[in-house]
């Protein structure tokens, strides 16, 4: 056999739709990367249509070094710290500084501990932050544990001074609410725009006061809002109501805007005969015998004696008080077995015996409604209280601190299995802890830090002997990090700021146009030796590096890469293993052409012969870049991991794209002329 049979060759329409993918993403990549131009068409089809198709609006995302900002370095004092847990002690304290950095609105700060023997430092990096003072002061406090209990103390009354401030603003903020129902009761006005003008509660404005349909069970769940309704009930829709109405908080301004009907209700009385294994019932009866006395009281019951009859023999709590009374409900609001025969039976009739897994019913109807959902529209304005001159905080501090803690790590439930955070205290702290939850069994004791509520667990009794857990529906993430946090606040590792640098914006600037000039130049070399050695092939595989850096630039903003100048220079020395991978495959070709193979299977021929070699030096390439990302500081790893990520583009490339298209210029007329693609014209 002929080596020019071995090779097969790919149908044009193959090719051509392979090459039209290619193109497919380049055209997407590019966007990504270079936006404006895709942005224009997006704005020219919004302007023609009318739609509002958003923008590509997705940056670089720049380090230290490119846009500028603050290097702070500190050293911790890990000396009251036993060496086995130095570690994780310096893990909580990154985790702390993270947070508080992240309420700088820091976009991808670096925040790395080190260890250089006993000496643990830790690193701060702060990209775009100008403000070195202010990143000194919010990172570099100790971390503060406090252990909270709710405040019961009322507040202290207000003064002659503070009452006549509250009384005059309350007299203006009423004086307001009259002219605005002044206004809203004329009959021009449009009332949705007079709240979007007036109300003083500002989620009110956009809709201009419409509080929606209002169901029963949304009234039932708001007593402030059934209030309401109890004020202004029978206003007619359409109608605003002719008083300012008052709440504790605010003045409203109330229009009925419209009341339509809702769904069947039923008002009822029932009685309930439980017996043992009943869900909910602690009665010792048998099933039987409760069967049994239900039918007996059925036989004796009539309007006249049935609450009598509730009150005397019910299992209900508190049925002697309310007579069984369930007041209007709807469907949903019962178990099924309860409320479908309620709803079908007649009113003012007592029903049979109803069989439900609480027990045995008798049930009076004393009648059915169609409900009404109202929906209204307020105008709000506010009123001053006396916790606007007194505030009062819902927390009060103890004197449990995080001095006293020793330790808090994950833990799990002998019996269920689930994860817990337990917390041992030292012997100050256990009494604290003793007299805290001894003072607040069933109430909540918050734990902050630096001054944010981490956990607010209740008590369920005193705790003695130090030991607590935090129990919670926690996965095993959530309790190691809330663990974690709390060893931060607990163990006494002060950090000390002992370097600080600032990175003026201009030389970032200068920095990130010189990394870009380079990649230019480098591009531009690239190219011009490319085409100079290797003709077509060598025009073909420029495409392609325009192909490869659109790819790059466009994944370092998806991952999304913090870029510096060592990634920079990861990614140019990346673009010359781009060409080097097509170089070998050019090589090839020229002597598989001079062997004498027709242009096609000499190009299917190349490739394959080329690939171990291709995939050999790409290998190499990751291993080191692997290396050096694990076993290196912060400046080398932004290196290797840019050009870990070129290796595996270029990869793709020097594979797909570049075969891609040198496969369909060797379609075209093209093909006609060897020479260009490296032909010596010698057989």
């Amino acid at each position: 056999m002929s080596r020019m049979n071995r090779q097969t060759t790919p149908s044009r329409k193959t090719v051509m739709s392979r090459l039209g993918w290619l193109a497919l993403l380049l055209l997407a990549a590019g966007s990504l990367s270079y936006p404006g131009p895709a942005n224009w068409v997006v704005g020219q089809v919004n302007e023609l249509t009318g739609l509002n198709i958003p923008t590509i609006n997705k940056p670089f995302v720049l380090g230290l070094d490119l846009q500028g900002g603050t290097s702070l370095e500190y050293e911790a004092d890990v000396s009251k710290v036993a060496p086995s847990e130095q570690r994780e002690a310096m893990d909580g304290v990154r985790d702390v500084i993270e947070r508080r950095v992240n309420s700088l609105g820091v976009s991808e700060p670096v925040i790395q501990v080190t260890q250089a023997g006993d000496a643990w430092r830790v690193n701060v990096e702060l990209a775009g932050i100008r403000d070195v003072n202010q990143a000194i002061k919010l990172i570099g406090e100790t971390p503060i544990l406090e252990f909270k209990e709710k405040n019961t103390e009322k507040p202290r009354p207000l003064t002659k001074e503070e009452q006549d401030e509250m009384d005059k603003r309350n007299t203006d903020a009423l004086a307001r609410a009259k002219a605005i129902l002044d206004e809203a009761r004329k009959p021009e006005t449009d009332f949705a725009e007079l709240a979007k003008n007036k109300t003083e509660n500002a989620a009110r404005k956009i809709d201009g006061g419409d509080t929606g349909a209002l169901s029963a069970a949304t009234i039932a769940g708001s007593k402030d809002l059934q209030d309401l309704l109890d004020t202004v009930g029978g206003l007619a829709p359409g109608a605003v109501f002719p008083n300012v109405v008052e709440t504790d908080n605010v003045y409203l301004v109330v229009k009925m805007e419209e009341l339509k009907d809702g769904p069947k209700e039923v008002n009822a009385h029932h009685m309930l005969i439980g017996y043992q294994g009943a869900q909910g019932g602690l009665s010792t009866r048998t099933k039987e015998e409760a069967k049994a006395k239900i039918e007996d009281i059925k036989k004796q019951a009539t309007i006249e004696n049935f609450d009598s009859l509730v009150a005397a023999n019910s299992d209900e709590p508190n049925a002697t008080s309310t007579k069984g009374d369930l007041g209007w409900f709807g469907t949903g609001d019962m178990v099924e077995k309860f409320e479908t025969p309620v709803f079908a039976q007649a009113s003012g009739t007592i029903s049979e015996v109803i069989e439900t897994e609480f027990g045995y019913h008798l049930v009076w109807k004393l009648g059915e409604r169609i409900s009404k959902e109202p929906r209204l529209r307020l105008i709000e304005i506010n009123r001053s209280v006396p916790t606007d001159f007194v505030p009062v905080d819902e927390w009060k501090a103890t004197a449990l601190t995080g001095k006293q803690l020793q330790s808090a790590k994950v833990d799990f439930d002998q019996q269920l299995g689930s994860i817990q955070v337990s917390l041992q205290f030292d012997d100050e702290g256990s009494k604290l802890f003793a007299e805290l939850t001894k003072k607040n069994v069933g109430q909540q004791v918050a734990i902050f830090l630096d001054g944010n509520v981490l956990s607010a667990p209740v008590v369920n009794q005193e705790i003695l002997g130090g030991r607590a857990v935090i129990t919670g529906n926690f996965t095993l993430e959530e309790a190691k990090l809330l663990a974690r946090r709390l060893q931060a606040g607990a163990l006494p590792v002060p950090i000390t700021l002992v370097a600080q640098q600032s990175v003026g914006p201009t030389l970032g600037a200068d920095s990130l146009t010189k990394s870009i000039n380079a990649g230019l130049v480098a591009f531009l070399l690239i190219a011009i030796f490319a085409i100079l050695i290797y003709r077509l092939p060598g025009m073909a595989a420029v495409v392609v590096l325009v192909i490869y850096a659109a790819l790059n630039a466009a994944t370092f903003k998806l991952v999304p890469i913090t870029l510096t100048l060592s990634g920079i220079a990861g990614f140019i020395l990346s673009i010359g293993m781009a060409i080097d991978s097509n170089v070998l495959v050019f090589e090839r070709l020229k002597e598989e052409l001079k062997s004498g193979l027709a242009l096609e299977p000499a190009l299917e021929e190349a490739f394959k012969r080329a690939w171990t070699s291709i995939r050999d030096g790409h290998v190499s390439i990751l291993i080191s870049c692997a290396v050096l990302f694990w076993f290196s500081s912060s400046l080398i790893k932004g290196f290797a991991l840019t050009l870990a990520l070129g290796t595996v583009i270029s990869l793709f490339t020097a594979t797909v794209t570049t075969r891609t298209v040198l496969r369909a210029l060797a379609k075209t007329p093209l093909a006609k002329w060897p020479w260009l693609f490296l032909a010596s014209g010698k057989k």
